[in-house]
C-alpha cells in the first residue's frame, strides 16, 4: 500500500483557533531548540502501529528524510523495516507495490497531484480550502496576469504586521522573503498589493497574543499519514515550532511601503538562525589590560584580550572547528597574547542548550551548548563544540593569575534546554575571546572560545552557495559557508564569511 505523509502547519488567529497556511511534502522534523515539545512528546504512533497491525503488514518501506520517525518507528515494531534516504532529491526510488507492504513516502514526487499541485503551489491550496470555515482571505496574480484579491479585512494585531507577502513556491530567496506589512487603511493595502506578482501572493498575517510561548511566536506543525483509498488521515505528530526571537512591541515600519523593518526572525519559523546567544548578560570577558567586564557592559570598540595560535599546517582558523594538528605542547611553544577589538554585538533571545562539562578532578564548567572551546583530542589542539565533547577529551583553560595554561580532562556532559536572552558578538580581526560564566566567576580559569566568523546569511545551502546580501564590515570577501545540521539528518542555511 502506498500512502503519502504530509506535513502542515498552522497558525493561531485572533480567536485562537488554528488556521492552515500550508502543506508539504519532504517535510523536516524541527531540532529541539526550535520547538516545545520533546519528541517523546511530540510523537503518537499508536494510532498507526494499531493501523499495521489491523492491515497485516509484513514489511515497511519509509522514503524520506525524518530520521527521528523512522527510528522510532522501526523500534517500535518487530517487522522489517527499510529507510530510503531522499531530502532534496526530485526522483524517489521505485519500490514495488504489495497487500502486504506499508511503503510511507514523506520525499516530494513530481509525479503525484497533492505534492505538484498543492504543495508547491501554495496558491492552489488556499483557493482549495477558501470556502472551509478555516480558509483565508489572500491575493494572488493569476495566468492572465489579473490581482485575484478575496482580502475584505485589515486584522488588528497591534503593532505587529498584518500581512504577509510570500512564495507561491517552495523556492524563493529566504534572504528576502517572506516580507511582512501593516496596514491600517485601504489606500496602504493597496499599496501593498501592488507587491503580488506571479511568484508572490499576499496573505493576512495571523498573531494572538495569547498563544505564544516565551513570548515567542509558535507555528504548530501536524504529520499526517494519508491512505488510499479515500485519503484517510493517520496523525502521526505534532508539537510547536517557535520563531528563533522573541517578538519586539517596538517595531518599524517603511513610511512609503509600509513594510516592516526589523528581524524577521521575530515573526518567521523559516528564517533559522544557527546560534545561539554566545554571552549571557554577566557572562565574563577578559579585557586588553587583565580585567573582565560582563558581556552586558561589553561596548562597540572595547579591546579583549586573545591568542594567536601556532597554525604550521595554515588551516583556515575561521572554522569554528579548526584543527590545527599540532600537539599540546607544540602549542604551548607556539602561543602568543594578543588583542582583539568588539565591533558589533547584537541581543538575542531564544532557546539553547545549557552545558554543563565536569572534569575528572571534580570541578564542573558551564556554558551555552553550542560554544566551541579550544581542547584536545587524541593528542590534536583543535576547537570542539560542547556538543560534540566527549569523555576523554581536554578543555585547555588559561590561568589568568599567571597567564599559564591547564588541561583538563572531560569526565562527562550534562545538557538541558532553556531560553537565553543573550550576545551575539563580532570580532574585528580574529574569532578567538576569552570568557568564563558568572557561574565561575570565582576561577581564576578562563575559555579559550571560537566566535562564529562575520555574519549570518541566511544564504540557502540546498540550492546555491552564493551570499545574496552580505554586509561585510572589514572589507574582505565574503563567501557562504553551509552550516552542517547532520545530526538531524540534512544541511540547513549558511555564514557569510566575512573578516
Amino acid at each position: 500500500m502506498r500512502t503519502v505523509l504530509i506535513g502542515s502547519d498552522f497558525v493561531y488567529n485572533g480567536n485562537g483557533d488554528l488556521v492552515p497556511i500550508e502543506i508539504n511534502t519532504n517535510v523536516g522534523w524541527d531540532n529541539e531548540n526550535s520547538r516545545v515539545e520533546s519528541n517523546d512528546v511530540a510523537f503518537n504512533l499508536a494510532p498507526l502501529l494499531e493501523f499495521i497491525a489491523d492491515r497485516g503488514f509484513t514489511k515497511i518501506e519509509y522514503i524520506g528524510a525524518i530520521h527521528q520517525f523512522y527510528q522510532k518507528l522501526s523500534q517500535s515494531l518487530d517487522i522489517e523495516c527499510n529507510m530510503h534516504y531522499v531530502g532534496e532529491a526530485l526522483t524517489i526510488p521505485d519500490i514495488e507495490d504489495s497487500d502486504t507492504i506499508l511503503i510511507i513516502r514523506s520525499a516530494y514526487d513530481t509525479t503525484a497531484i497533492i505534492d505538484d499541485s498543492y504543495c508547491a503551489n501554495k496558491v492552489n491550496f488556499l483557493n482549495l480550502i477558501r470556502s472551509s470555515e478555516f480558509g483565508s482571505e489572500f491575493a494572488y496574480m493569476d495566468e492572465s496576469n489579473n490581482l485575484v484579491t478575496h482580502i475584505t479585512n485589515m486584522l488588528d494585531n497591534g503593532s505587529h504586521p498584518n500581512f504577509i507577502l510570500k512564495a507561491v513556491t517552495p523556492h524563493y530567496d529566504k534572504n528576502v522573503y517572506p516580507k511582512l506589512f501593516k496596514a491600517t487603511t485601504e489606500e496602504e493595502l493597496n499599496t501593498i498589493l501592488g507587491k503580488v506578482d506571479k511568484d508572490y501572493f499576499l496573505m493576512p498575517y495571523y498573531y494572538n497574543s495569547g498563544k505564544l510561548e516565551n513570548n515567542h511566536i509558535q507555528v504548530v506543525r501536524s504529520l499526517n499519514l494519508l491512505f488510499p483509498p479515500n485519503l484517510e488521515s493517520i496523525q502521526i505528530a505534532q508539537y510547536h515550532k517557535i520563531c528563533n526571537d522573541e517578538i519586539d512591541n517596538d517595531t518599524t515600519y517603511d513610511s512609503v511601503a509600509f513594510e516592516y523593518i526589523g528581524d524577521r526572525s521575530r515573526y518567521l519559523t523559516t528564517i533559522n538562525a544557527p546560534w545561539s546567544p554566545k554571552l549571557e548578560d554577566d557572562d565574563l570577558v577578559e579585557m586588553a589590560d587583565g580585567s573582565f567586564k560582563t558581556a552586558l557592559d561589553l561596548e562597540i570598540g572595547d579591546e579583549v584580550k586573545t591568542i594567536e595560535i601556532p597554525n604550521p599546517f595554515d588551516v583556515d582558523n575561521t572554522n569554528e572547528k579548526a584543527n590545527y594538528r599540532i600537539s599540546y605542547s607544540e602549542f604551548i611553544e607556539g602561543v602568543t597574547y594578543s588583542t582583539n577589538k568588539i565591533i558589533n554585538k547584537v541581543r538575542i533571545n531564544r532557546k539553547a542548550f545549557i552545558t554543563t562539562i565536569t572534569f575528572t578532578d571534580g570541578t564542573t564548567w558551564t556554558d551555552i551548548g553550542d560554544s566551541n572551546y579550544l581542547s584536545e583530542r587524541e593528542g590534536e589542539v583543535r576547537f570542539l563544540g560542547t556538543l560534540q565533547l566527549k569523555a576523554g577529551d581536554f578543555i585547555l583553560l588559561i590561568d589568568t593569575s599567571n597567564d599559564g595554561f591547564v588541561k583538563k580532562e572531560v569526565a562527562s556532559i550534562a545538557k538541558n534546554s532553556e531560553y537565553l536572552t543573550g550576545w551575539i558578538l563580532t570580532v574585528e580581526r580574529t574569532h578567538l575571546f576569552l570568557t568564563k560564566s558568572n557561574v565561575d566567576s570565582t576561577s581564576s580559569y578562563v575559555s579559550i572560545e571560537h566566535n562564529f566568523p562575520g555574519g549570518y546569511c541566511s544564504c540557502d545551502a540546498y540550492y546555491n552557495y552564493t551570499c545574496n546580501q552580505c554586509n561585510g564590515t572589514c572589507g574582505k570577501n565574503e563567501y557562504c559557508g553551509v552550516y552542517n545540521y547532520s545530526s538531524y539528518g540534512y544541511t540547513g542555511n549558511g555564514y557569510c564569511f566575512t573578516c
